[in-house]
């Protein structure tokens, strides 16, 4: 059976359908489709797509869905559950705990430059390490949390400059 399911992810709304019959899934968006396996683990859920195998970490609250997955994590608003309104937009430039955990190792320094992909940080859950990584090349700005930290889903752990807003007249010349 089929759903209709309505998120805002940036300032863009995401809507599509979604089946589920058992550990098949299906995304079906703008004439495109999606098909996964999905296993559920507690607060984790891997995901079997043709692309490949990723182990995410989801976290439903009332009005979001918190999604980590390869070192990104997404903040996804329910749009049905809105008001009208401006909605909080999700910002590549902060880093937040995709959950409750502690903090096993921080490798981000503030002022130090960072490629997409580099490791900033290190998050232990439910005895599994989650790696938080740089969403993008830029610079770090500031980092909220030290090794050893307890920290709280959503709570801004690193906050960036993307290098594409450094970089004189917004882009390449």
């Amino acid at each position: 059976m089929s759903r209709r399911v309505a998120f805002r992810w940036n300032g863009r709304s995401l809507e599509g359908s979604l089946a589920i019959q058992g550990r098949r899934a299906q995304w079906t968006r703008e004439g495109r489709t999606l098909d996964a396996t999905v296993a559920r683990e507690g607060a984790w859920v891997e995901v079997v797509m043709s692309e490949g195998t990723a182990r995410c970490a989801v976290n439903a609250g009332s009005r979001e869905v918190w999604v980590s997955c390869r070192g990104r994590t997404y903040v996804l608003e329910r749009a049905h559950r809105t008001a009208a309104g401006p909605a909080a937009e999700a910002s590549t430039d902060e880093i937040r705990a995709p959950m409750t955990g502690r903090v096993v190792r921080v490798d981000a320094r503030p002022g130090a430059r960072v490629a997409e992909g580099d490791l900033l940080l290190t998050i232990e859950a439910m005895k599994m390490e989650f790696r938080l990584t740089a969403p993008e090349d830029g610079q770090v700005d500031e980092v909220h949390c030290a090794d050893g930290d307890q920290v709280e889903l959503g709570q801004v752990l690193v906050r960036l400059t993307p290098a594409s807003a450094a970089a004189p007249g917004g882009g390449a010349s």
